[in-house]
């Protein structure tokens, strides 16, 4: 099977529609009485709390018609009708499932709960609120005070804002944002969220799910939770981090003091020269740009090294490591990949290693598995590919690709290749494009596979065998 690089989750997502330029503004002045109306016809229907007023707000849904429930007295506003004999709730008709609630909470300690599956914007104000939101895509902010908030269902975006917040994100694929200030307490829940705290020493929890994590600058304790792929995410620091998955309290930048606990798999390093070390499980670490040290450890590791000139050591298992810009790397166990545009060496150890040039679109390589200093990669390139790397991958153009003694595995991919496998029991493919395929094995002991995939032309694959050779989808 051809390897392929794991899909990689890239970059920090932002609380989409609340942190750009969806930001929630409260209207400039509280009413005397706290206000549901329809002001833009049924497609919002709002809630304006009064001002030095402590709410317990709960909104329901039965058929097109919405009721706003509070313990204090409501008036009704445009669109909307008061319910007779209880001054506590207000009525909206002909709402569908596409209309949004907006809660304006001021500066009581107040409370919200969206039983509904309508979509909610909530912003609570100054009081130490509790905010709960429902089964569709909600928006809460907590603002001043020491808020809780939850998402409940949905594809939320929970922000605390100042003060210690307590966010808890529940199904759904969450986006958590504790706040600049404050010590805060985020819980991921089931989705694959994304948490991020402040400059205070914040509590990151994901619990299922495969989440993101970045606690900010302060001394912050992070937990991945029961998923498989959590990562925790120095991103855009430009003072160099060393962090480990041991459970101490030593991780971030020098003097942070982060705990990552063991239960997080992944690390990603910010600008600076980072220090990122795994442990015995599948580990996924990323060095961003700067000059970073990745060391796997043992399990079937991801490193990918971005900018910079990085050093990637897979360490025990099958590791796929991917410099991308003049690094040099080894791996103990596993697959050395490497997407190369500098002058890079790779050092495959004593595992079936790969050497991959797949996102090449544009100029052919030169590589061969002798060891030879600098004749690898694109005219010019200078790349040393090691004499204990196994395996080829090359570019969708025409490539000359050779193996060495021992047993290859070579794909040629698109373009008119090249492909000679040498000594060993060789797997020769063509793929896309008319080839030349040669098992080469000159003392004719070995038994080769030359595949030449699917013609490009009338022309066809060249398949040159030797004996105990076998050769398929071959033309000439």
């Amino acid at each position: 099977m051809r390897p392929t690089s794991r899909a990689v989750r890239s970059g920090l997502i932002l609380l989409t529609g609340v942190l750009g330029a969806g930001v929630i503004t409260a209207p400039a002045q509280a009413a005397a009485t706290g206000v549901v109306s329809a002001p833009n016809g049924i497609g919002t229907l709002r809630f304006t709390a009064a001002a030095k007023t402590k709410n317990k707000l709960v909104v329901t849904r039965s058929g097109s018609t919405v009721t706003f429930d509070d313990r204090v007295r409501l008036k009704a506003g445009k669109g909307c009708k008061a319910v007779k004999g209880d001054s506590t709730k207000v009525r909206c008709s002909h709402v569908d499932l596409n209309s949004m609630v907006e809660v304006y909470l001021y500066d009581g300690n107040d409370s919200f709960t969206n039983r509904t599956a309508l979509r909610t914007r909530v912003y609570g104000g100054s009081g130490n609120d509790a905010i709960a939101g429902g089964s569709s895509t909600d928006e809460l902010w907590g603002g001043s005070g020491n808020d809780r908030i939850w998402g409940n269902g949905g594809n939320d975006s929970l922000i605390g804002d100042s003060g210690n917040d307590v966010l808890s994100g529940g199904t759904g694929v969450d986006n958590l944002y504790g706040g600049a200030t404050g010590r805060d307490v985020l819980y991921g829940g089931s989705g694959n969220d994304t948490l991020n705290g402040g400059s205070a020493a914040d509590r990151l929890y994901g619990n299922g799910g495969d989440d993101w994590m970045d606690g900010g600058t302060g001394s912050d304790l992070i937990d991945g939770g029961s998923g498989t792929r959590d990562t925790v995410v120095y991103w855009e620091r430009r003072k160099p981090i060393v962090a480990d998955l041991d459970g101490k309290a030593d991780d971030g930048e020098k003097g942070e003091r982060d705990t990552i606990t063991t239960t997080v798999e992944g690390l990603h390093g910010g600008l600076g020269d980072d220090i990122l070390t795994g442990d015995g499980r599948a580990n996924f670490l990323t060095g961003d740009s700067g000059a970073d040290h990745l060391f796997g450890g043992g399990g079937d590791d991801e490193l990918r090294g971005h900018g910079g000139t990085d050093l990637l050591d897979g360490g025990s298992g099958d590791d796929l490591l991917n410099p991308d810009i003049g690094e040099s790397e080894s791996g103990d166990d596993g697959p050395t990949v490497i997407d190369p545009i500098a002058a890079d060496v790779v050092r495959g150890g004593p595992g079936v290693d790969t050497v991959v040039y797949t996102n090449r679109v544009r100029t052919p390589v030169t590589v061969d598995l002798d060891g030879e200093v600098g004749d690898d990669g694109r005219a010019g390139e200078g790349d040393t590919v090691g004499a204990d790397v196994e395996n080829i991958v090359g570019t969708i153009q025409a490539d000359r690709l050779t193996g060495n003694d021992s047993v290859n595995q070579i794909w040629g991919g698109a373009g008119d290749d090249v492909i000679a496998g040498l000594g060993g029991a060789d797997l020769l493919y063509g793929e896309d494009g008319d080839d030349d395929l040669s098992g080469q094995d000159t003392a004719g002991d070995q038994s080769d596979l030359l595949d030449g995939g699917s013609q490009y032309t009338a022309t066809g694959d060249v398949c040159r065998v030797f004996p105990l050779d076998l050769a398929v989808n071959c033309e000439r």
